[in-house]
């Protein structure tokens, strides 16, 4: 049976599954339950002072974000912020009571608006000795002030704040970088030289939920955070990028709804894997289903440990450029598969694929190797070949 443990900034968690910062960890009987389900580790909501900035909308703050005539859901925009309970709370109850749910806590802490105010605060986190590691928050979207993503967009504003949450405290720290940005390598890499221990990769993308077309009005009236499936791709581009250009832990967060987006990232050089949305969507009981299917896709594979496939993925990424110095590829259909569909025909715009004779034919002095004829196919009867 695989083992599903992993090391992350020197601490052992029971499997690579986290509780992302988020609703779901919103007080410590939550965190419990979460860690009761099976989560390797659990972050709660970040915690800081309640102050205005820090407070939340409570007249309906998410939107579900769907597509198509079938209405699916394929992400959510919300407002959340920080965390509503107290510094105090947290320190005098719900951290404690998290800890009973069996999983490591990786608490989250605001990047505060002056350094001095984050070491404070990481010091009186790691005092209550029921923490494991931090996560300093430098991401959050929605705030319209001198914290979340307005500092994690900065390399040195970063720096400033790893040094000052690192000089105060011996626990493992993790910053987690805003999406927000065009290039996080330069933000990581600052991180690290200040000493961090881990990042974490990454938060929700600034977004806004449009318009109701029948009253005219934004469904949501402040701009939020994106969140869900569609933006795997995103938080993937950046991560990897991350992952070539650092040598310290990550930790991915952003569009997991099954093992097999676990998976993806771990073989982009992942330690652990959060999850939020799809907990809220889907319940605790995701948790039981993604660790099941992971365990069994190792020992499909023959993979002992999350290390046996940790990074594997990386080699493989090149530029734009070296792929098109490659020879070119061209469709190609097996008779045997074809339903002689007019799909391929359709989505192909150099007129490469015909239907003649009763067959569908690709025609390989028009095809330009796009792929996009292999992504649409039901059947799976095309592919791309020299």
């Amino acid at each position: 049976m695989a083992d599903l443990k992993v090391n992350f900034a020197g601490v052992d968690f029971r499997n690579p599954l986290v509780l992302a910062s988020a609703t779901p960890g919103w007080d410590g009987l939550h965190l419990k339950e979460a860690g009761e389900a099976g989560m390797g580790a659990v972050i709660p909501k970040t915690i800081g002072p309640l102050q205005d900035w820090a407070a939340h909308p409570r007249n309906g703050r998410m939107f579900l974000y769907r597509v198509g005539n079938s209405k699916r859901p394929i992400g959510m925009i919300n407002m959340e912020l920080f965390t509503t309970k107290s510094r105090d709370e947290w320190i005098a109850k719900d951290l404690s009571v998290a800890r009973q749910g069996g999983a490591k806590i990786f608490a989250s802490i605001l990047a505060m608006p002056e350094p001095e105010q984050t070491a404070e605060l990481a010091s009186q986190i790691e005092a209550t000795g029921l923490v494991d590691l931090l996560e300093l928050n430098a991401s959050c979207p929605m705030p319209a002030s001198t914290v979340g993503m307005h500092i994690g967009k900065n390399p040195v504003l970063t720096s400033l704040q790893v040094k000052a949450a690192k000089s105060a405290i011996k626990l493992p720290l993790s910053v987690k970088l805003t999406p927000n940005v065009a290039d996080m390598v330069e933000v990581a890499q600052a991180a690290v030289e200040a000493g961090v221990d881990a990042i974490t990769i990454s938060n929700s993308i600034r977004s806004f939920a449009g318009v109701d077309i029948e009253s005219g009005r934004p469904n949501l009236r402040s701009y939020g955070g994106y969140t869900g499936p569609a933006i795997k791709p995103i938080i993937m581009r950046h991560f990897s990028e991350v992952a070539r250009a650092v040598k310290v832990p990550l930790s991915a967060v952003g569009g997991v709804t099954s093992w097999q987006e676990v998976v993806e990232y771990i073989m982009l050089g992942a330690s652990c894997v959060q999850v939020a949305t799809t907990i809220m969507w889907n319940g605790l009981g995701k948790v039981a289903e993604i660790l099941q299917g992971l365990s069994e896709f190792m020992d499909r594979k023959g993979y002992r440990s999350i290390d046996d496939f940790r990074g594997i993925a990386l080699p493989y990424i090149t530029t734009v450029e070296e792929l098109a110095k490659e020879a070119p590829r061209f469709a190609s259909i097996d008779q045997t598969l074809c339903r002689n569909c007019d799909i391929c025909a359709r989505v192909c715009f150099y007129g490469a694929i015909k239907q003649q004779d009763g067959q569908v034919l690709a025609d390989r002095s028009c095809c330009d190797g796009c792929g996009l004829c292999a992504q649409w196919c039901p059947a799976g009867a095309i592919t791309l070949k020299e």
